[in-house]
């Protein structure tokens, strides 16, 4: 998994690092490469949407065939992959857009979670010196910059130095009273002012994936009545390991949380809602023949059984 994730850490600290360069402040890197990585895989989550809302109206007719072949397994295969090539729908296109999604959104993640380890100028890619020079100076190194006071005091620094740079490095970088590399849990008994501004970020990232849930719940009317406790029990998850991660990485999560809250928004009433419209009114129009056909030739004509009769045609 390292090896597979490490081009993509690599690539997404060094635009955090050229982005500082410009903007000097890790917090808004932070933000900013979050919202770029959210961009690029919008496309993905776009078509994921998509397919799942043909997937769903392909239900009836996958029900039909589930009872008329109940008894023959290989038929049924054989009939509902025909439904979905008439119907032009890929049974895996509801899931392929989230694995390909899921390397950048943990890469991500690994990079807030250890900016220094991804932003070191002595490596080949060679990002903007500025950001590991704020977080680690004055070492040269990633690794010395997480080092023990022995491993430092081995590399040349003196013996009371090296004690003092052990404890301080990385620097954690404050974004609005927030140390970016220290958690709430790090720094809870340094009194209600130094505490605040975590506390409020923990309230944050809970609120937003309490709305996440529940607009994705309503989304799909169809989620099962035993899931829905998810919208409570998923929110106090988040607000637990809000106590326990860095800043920086609750950082990326609150970002990423409010981009999934607007792109869900955006997806409902660009492609959802519409469909359904479209739906309702083709419910409401003409009488229950006119329905069929309509629905029939929203299938493609598809009938059970159009498998078998291609194969004995050819």
């Amino acid at each position: 998994m390292t090896q597979l994730l490490l081009p993509i850490e690599n690539a997404i600290g060094w635009i955090i690092a050229w982005i500082y360069a410009i903007i000097p402040n890790v917090g808004v890197a932070i933000i900013i490469v979050t919202l770029l990585v959210m961009l690029l895989i919008f496309p993905l989550t776009h078509k994921q949407t998509k397919s799942t809302l043909a997937m769903q109206a392909l239900q009836p007719k996958i029900k039909e065939l589930q009872k008329l072949y109940k008894d023959d397994r290989q038929k049924l295969s054989e009939e509902q992959m025909a439904l979905y090539k008439e119907a032009g729908v890929n049974p895996l296109g509801g899931c392929l857009p989230t694995l390909i999604q899921m390397p950048f959104l943990f890469s991500i993640f690994r990079v807030v979670k250890n900016i220094q380890n991804y932003v070191d100028p002595s490596s080949s890619l060679n990002p903007k010196p500025q950001l590991f020079h704020d977080l680690c100076s004055p070492v040269k190194t990633a690794e010395l910059c997480t080092a023990s006071a022995s491993k430092l005091q081995d590399a040349g620094y003196g013996k009371v130095q090296s004690i003092v740079l052990a404890d301080k490095l990385p620097v954690g970088k404050e974004f609005l009273g927030l140390q970016l590399q220290k958690s709430f849990w790090m720094i809870r008994d340094q009194g209600f002012s130094a505490i605040f501004p975590y506390i409020v970020l923990v309230v944050l990232l809970a609120v937003t994936s309490y709305i996440s849930m529940s607009r994705q719940q309503r989304i799909n009317p169809n989620t099962p009545s035993q899931m829905k406790f998810l919208k409570y029990i998923f929110p106090f998850g988040i607000a637990v390991s809000g106590v326990i991660l860095p800043a920086g990485s609750n950082l990326y999560i609150l970002t990423s949380s409010t981009w999934r809250a607007c792109q869900q928004e955006f997806l409902y009433r660009r492609i959802i809602l519409p469909h359904r419209e479209k739906g309702n009114g083709t419910e409401k129009s003409g009488t229950q023949s006119d329905k069929n056909q309509a629905t029939d030739a929203s299938d493609s004509n598809y009938q059970p059984g159009l498998a078998r009769q291609k194969r004995k045609k050819k």
